[in-house]
């Protein structure tokens, strides 16, 4: 598993939730928020894509309704990086279809995650404070 520790400016920086198995960057755009919410929903049961869909929309209460086609590029990155596994089952009127579960590794990454949207959300609530004093001046 990837190193999780802070960077030194005591941040999250290119950890684990932030960079790929490969190094590459993730995290931008709306795989910053598809790929915890997937995480999240698969704390709850095991599941196939098209149901990750369905609870990412839920958990969020409608404000994020990801495509079946992100869902599945962000699990297949996911079971890559190994924190996520996966298993074909039989449809009972349907083709097969693959059904995904939460690793150990992926609950590790689940609470780096958690670190590290608390600190953006620090870093927001400071940006709306600077706004909004901007604003009212102007």
């Amino acid at each position: 598993m990837a190193d999780l520790r802070s960077d030194s400016r005591g941040g999250h920086g290119r950890h684990r939730c932030c960079q790929a198995a490969d190094g590459t960057r993730r995290g931008r755009g709306q795989g910053a928020l598809i790929e915890p919410l997937v995480l999240a929903a698969l704390t709850r049961s095991e599941a196939h894509g098209y149901d990750l869909v369905r609870t990412v929309e839920e958990i969020t209460q409608g404000e994020v309704v990801p495509d079946a086609g992100g869902i599945y590029r962000v699990l297949r990155r996911l079971e890559a990086d190994g924190v996520v596994s996966s298993h074909w089952e039989e449809g009972a009127a349907g083709p097969q279809r693959r059904s995904y579960r939460l690793t150990d590794d992926g609950r590790e990454l689940l609470k780096h995650w958690m670190g590290h949207l608390e600190e953006r959300r620090r870093s927001l609530e400071v940006l709306i404070q600077a706004v909004s004093e901007a604003s009212a001046k102007g």
